[in-house]
């Protein structure tokens, strides 16, 4: 588990006892403390700009379809752009490249342009040349969400009162600046990315 996952964790659980070697009693009393965030309704609601979008509010759908394309949803974006402030846009982990390649018109889409194309990809898809590209690519979309198999919780922790629950999920792991434990694995390549950045600088001598 990379650096920013361990900070996350660490916010989570401030009981500085591991879950392992908590008693039932203890562990009772954290999720108790956990459902008093995921039970304010400024928490739950979505963040998500894209209001056109299909999976708008339908947060098992949204997380199914980013997951599928290893990316995560937006409302998750600000923590995601915290960790890579100051790495130029063409070194940052793109979380749309992959579902942007797959279902957009060729040469709309800018790989370097992580923050730009996703704009973009929604703005030529509402004009006329493209509209039926645009609309077989969301018909895609919907068609990875509606498979019962990758909307399945793929998080481990089979016993967390909000396994299952995408909403509640996000929302406390948002609130904790991190991310659920089935995105968790990109958040380590993001680590990765930005360590990587800043030890090529400082290995570069001062001009």
């Amino acid at each position: 588990m990379g650096k920013t996952n361990d900070a996350h964790l660490a916010k989570l659980n401030t009981t500085g006892i591991a879950w392992e070697d908590m008693n039932e009693e203890q562990r009772l009393a954290l999720r108790k403390e956990w459902d008093k965030i995921v039970s304010d309704p400024d928490e739950l609601y979505c963040t998500c700009p894209r209001t056109g979008c299909r999976n708008n509010h339908n947060c098992v759908f949204c997380v199914a379809l980013h997951r599928y394309y290893d990316g995560f949803p937006d409302c998750l974006r600000p923590l995601d752009e915290k960790m890579q402030e100051g790495i130029p846009q063409n070194r940052r982990y793109n979380m749309h490249l992959k579902i942007q390649s797959d279902g957009t018109p060729e040469g709309i889409i800018d790989p370097h342009d992580p923050d730009g194309s996703r704009e973009r990809l929604f703005k030529h898809a509402q004009e006329a040349n493209v509209k039926d590209q645009g609309v077989a690519a969301a018909d895609r979309w919907h068609k990875i969400v509606k498979n019962p198999k990758n909307r399945t919780c793929t998080c481990s922790h089979t016993d967390c009162w909000y396994h299952g629950n995408c909403v509640k999920c996000i929302a406390l792991h948002r609130h904790f600046d991190g991310f659920p434990a089935c995105d968790r694995y990109i958040v380590d390549k993001i680590d990765d990315i930005v360590d990587t950045y800043w030890a090529e600088q400082s290995g570069k001598p001062e001009n």
